[in-house]
């Protein structure tokens, strides 16, 4: 139950009364945005995310974080969802991928089947749904999962999730930033990619790179997906623009 309470000094608050109730996803995530940290920890934890990263999540969330529960497109007779937790605070983001029905959740609640750990060290990712493989099928996308980081240097990748047998299956994995100082020659290299999807399925990936913020080369390449391989496959990139003197 949604509860709208005002105090003495006319101060309103909105929020959950109780726990959040199971059911459809669209409602428990909407009710996600006005719980408190103890009401999420109880969802996730009925869901079947452990109750310490539920917890952790959940208590450190940053200012703009919130915890996603989207239904997922696939083929055939089961229904997917998938709930993302950002890092806020902490160093891991969670994918965790969920089987159930928004049509008679009752019987067949929303249930944790699956699930990864990523690396959000320096800001969590985020998720993004897309149908790469096919238009019925959503793909999941994620941005800014760290690839490494060290001293002047933060590497970030692009990672893509796709729900195969039932299981999440790790179907691109691509760095798409990286920045690297180089303190004996006082250089800063920043490389950045960004992706464009064609009707055709295809994945255009587009990287700049950068020297102390000067334009120093455009690649262009091209990802699609190999049923036999049960990934997305990219040939080499091709230089598209050299900026002139």
């Amino acid at each position: 139950m949604v509860f709208v309470g005002s105090s003495a000094a006319q101060y309103v608050k909105v929020g959950i009364d109780g726990q959040i109730p199971s059911g459809r996803l669209d409602e428990m995530n909407s009710m996600l945005e006005m719980a408190d940290a103890g009401q999420k920890a109880g969802l996730l934890t009925r869901l079947g995310v452990e109750n310490a990263v539920a917890t952790d999540v959940a208590e450190h969330l940053l200012p703009g974080d919130k915890i996603e529960l989207r239904p997922v497109r696939t083929r055939g007779t089961a229904h997917y969802g998938v709930a993302f937790l950002p890092s806020g605070t902490g160093v891991s983001c969670y994918l965790y991928l969920l089987r159930g029905s928004d049509e008679d959740s009752a019987k067949i609640p929303w249930h944790v089947i699956d699930h990864r750990q990523l690396d959000c060290w320096g800001g969590s990712s985020s998720l993004e749904l897309n149908p790469l493989r096919s238009r019925d099928e959503d793909d999941l996308l994620l941005h800014g999962v760290t690839g490494g980081h060290g001293s002047g240097l933060v590497l970030k990748e692009m990672q893509i999730f796709s729900v195969l047998n039932g299981r999440l299956q790790e179907t691109l994995r691509t760095e798409d930033y990286r920045s690297q100082d180089d303190f004996p020659s006082d250089q800063k290299v920043l490389e950045k990619s960004t992706f464009l999807r064609f009707p055709d399925g295809a994945l255009e990936e587009t990287r700049t790179s950068a020297v102390n913020d000067r334009l120093e080369k455009v690649e262009r390449r091209y990802w699609s997906w190999s049923g036999e391989q049960q990934k997305f496959l990219a040939n080499g990139f091709l230089k598209v623009a050299t900026p002139t003197s």
